[in-house]
Parts: C-alpha cells; sequence; structure tokens
C-alpha cells in the first residue's frame, strides 16, 4: 500500500504540473477550458467548478487531461481549434515546458538543500594493459590511487574526469603500493586503442562513505538546467535503443531484460528510490518529469507531440487544415495503441517482479 501511495503522489505531481502548463497558457490565451481532469474517465466526481472550468476526479488515475472547447471544431470563437498556429503550437508545448521547468527545480533544491551525495572510498588498479602508458610507468595490480595530476581521488569517476582533462599530456599519479607512497608519469594518450582507456588501467572502486556536496541556489540552478538538458539528450538519443528493446520482448525475448518501465516498475522504483533519501527521491522525480517530457512530445498520435504534428502540417499546407473528424480518427486510434503498449510493458513489469529481477539495478 505504501509503495502506491509514493508513487501516485508522485505521479499526482508531475501530471499535475503537466496539465497546469497547457490549462495556463490556454487560459491567457482566450481558450474556453471545459474540464481539468485528475485520472482518466469514467469520472468519479467534481471537485468544484470555478468560471467555465469544472475539476474532476476520473477513476483510471494513471493521467490527467485538460479538455479546452471544440480541439477538433473551429467554429466556436474560444475554441483550441479556432486559434492561430502559434497559440495552438504554445498550448501544446507548454504540458513539457513545465515538466522541464518542474526538474530543474527538482534538481535544484536537491542540489542546493541537501547537497549532491558525492561517493567516496578508494580506487585501486586492477589491471594493466600491457605495452600500454600505465604499464611503461610502471603501475601496478593493487596500487590505490591518491591523486591524479594533483587531484586528490576518492571514486572512479573523478579518475577518468581528471585524466580526460589533460589527453595528450604526461601527467602525475600518486598511489599507495603496500606501505609505500609512489609517484609515476604517466602518458594520457589522446587515442587509445579500443577497449583501453587513456592510460591503459582498470580501476575498480570501494565506497566507504557519501558526502553531500552542497552548492550555493544561483550554481545549483545552472548545474540543474544543465544536467536536465543532458538527460533530455540522453533520452531522445536513447529512444532506438529502447524501440530494438521492446521488440525483442515482443519476438519472445527475455522479459526482463527489457529496458523500460510502466507504472508497477515505476511504482516499485518510486518506493526504492524513496527509501534511499530525499535527495534521491527529488531526482527520481526529476527524471521521471524529463521522460514525461520528452514521451510526451513525440510525434505519435493522442500525445502532444501528435497534435503538433498536425499544427505543422496545416503550416505546411499553407493554413488548409486537415479534415477535423479524420484527425479525431487518428488521435483516437493513436490512443488505442498506447493502451494497448502500456497494457504490454506492464505484463513485463510483472514478469519482472515475479522473476526477482528488480527494476534499479
Amino acid at each position: 500500500m505504501v509503495t502506491f501511495v509514493r508513487f501516485f503522489i508522485v505521479l499526482g505531481i508531475l501530471i499535475f504540473v503537466h496539465e497546469l502548463g497547457h490549462f495556463m497558457v490556454a487560459k491567457f490565451a482566450g481558450i474556453r477550458v471545459e474540464e481539468f481532469g485528475f485520472g482518466f474517465p469514467p469520472r468519479l466526481f467534481t471537485l468544484w467548478r470555478r468560471g467555465d472550468t469544472e475539476y474532476t476526479i476520473n477513476a483510471l488515475p494513471l493521467g490527467g487531461f485538460v479538455r479546452m472547447m471544440g480541439e477538433e471544431d473551429p467554429t466556436d470563437p474560444r475554441s483550441f481549434a479556432r486559434k492561430s498556429r502559434k497559440v495552438r503550437a504554445l498550448v501544446l508545448l507548454a504540458g513539457s515546458g513545465m515538466n522541464v521547468l518542474l526538474a530543474i527545480g527538482l534538481l535544484t533544491v536537491a542540489l542546493s538543500v541537501f547537497g549532491d551525495p558525492v561517493p567516496q572510498g578508494v580506487v585501486r588498479i586492477a589491471g594493466v594493459e600491457p605495452g600500454s602508458p600505465a604499464a611503461i610507468a610502471g603501475l601496478q595490480v593493487g596500487d590505490v590511487i591518491q591523486e591524479v595530476a594533483g587531484t586528490r581521488i576518492l571514486n572512479n569517476a573523478q579518475v577518468v574526469a581528471t585524466t580526460r582533462k589533460h589527453l595528450g599530456e604526461e601527467i602525475t599519479i600518486a598511489v599507495h603500493r603496500g606501505r609505500e607512497e609512489v609517484e609515476l608519469k604517466v602518458l594520457a594518450r589522446k587515442n587509445p586503442p579500443s577497449g583501453q582507456g587513456a592510460m591503459g588501467v582498470k580501476i575498480e572502486e570501494r565506497i566507504v562513505r557519501y558526502k553531500a556536496t552542497r552548492y550555493s541556489p544561483w550554481k545549483a540552478l545552472l548545474l540543474s538546467t544543465k544536467n536536465t538538458i543532458t538527460i533530455a539528450g540522453t533520452m531522445v538519443f536513447g529512444l532506438p535503443d529502447v524501440v530494438r528493446s521492446l521488440a525483442q520482448g515482443f519476438s519472445g525475448g527475455n522479459s526482463t531484460d527489457v529496458g523500460v518501465a510502466g507504472p508497477i516498475g515505476i511504482a516499485q522504483m518510486t518506493n526504492e528510490v524513496a527509501d534511499w533519501g530525499m535527495v534521491y527521491l527529488l531526482e527520481f522525480m526529476a527524471f521521471l518529469s524529463i521522460n514525461l517530457a520528452v514521451i510526451n512530445m513525440l510525434p505519435i498520435p493522442a500525445l502532444d507531440g501528435g497534435r503538433l504534428l498536425f499544427v505543422l502540417i496545416e503550416g505546411v499546407r499553407g493554413g488548409r487544415r486537415v479534415d477535423p473528424q479524420k484527425e479525431g480518427y487518428v488521435h483516437l486510434a493513436g490512443m488505442v495503441v498506447l493502451i494497448t503498449l502500456m497494457l504490454v510493458i506492464a505484463y513485463f513489469d510483472l514478469q519482472r517482479v515475479f522473476s526477482g529481477a528488480g527494476f534499479l539495478r
């Protein structure tokens, strides 16, 4: 029960912010908003009515919607369809835009209030490639790295990041070897052989503790914006892998390896992350918010991106709209496909739950 309570709270915040984006821009543009709904119909009850808008709770909790007058009928001056292409595009973009802003806000709070949990531990050399700069310099398996180019080393990421700053240079590596401290000069190659790093070593990390590094609000905002853009880009470029993973699952592959999770999987992950602490929950919510923004902008019928595609087609056709009834049928078909896909992904989620494979690996 606790798992799903946490999940619905997190999901509710993400959906509320998304729909609030559509709602605010539509209201500002003079569009009549008839319903602001939490969940999908059938309707359970109306919370209240203010002006033209009913605020409702619906039976299917995995979503929400803003119902505007005349979404496919341009006859009424206050209808969505009557507005210019620019206004309609802004309304459609506003939901994902708000999710991006929410992600930046969540990450900013996480970094400035709670701090970034940086792992601190021992980094040990686990392998040295024969003939590599590391081998030539005399680095050995078992050496514990203390410093790289004057930077104190507490985790693997620091080794990689510091080495990348000095590619093409000879850098000083300080290591513990038994009871001795040894300093060696190692070339950080710009173009190492395939499968090797710049120095030619394999490293392993043993985490001792995590230390929270807090940032000023301004610095946290800059880092959060950068991280949000990076995560969104990674999601976009990773979409082909997700499609291939789903295709393998459909074709009879190992369903526990499907690289996507549905509501059941996300609920389980939310519960696990919440147990780790608030900073991890905020970061996970930011990740989900970015994911919601990216998915909604895909040019798939029934999604915001699919509706935006019809607005763009109208522009290419010189202002001639696709027949509203035909567009409505396309979005309806898209909704059926999306619901079917969600059910299939839920099946994969259950397979992973019962197999004990888990979702956070």
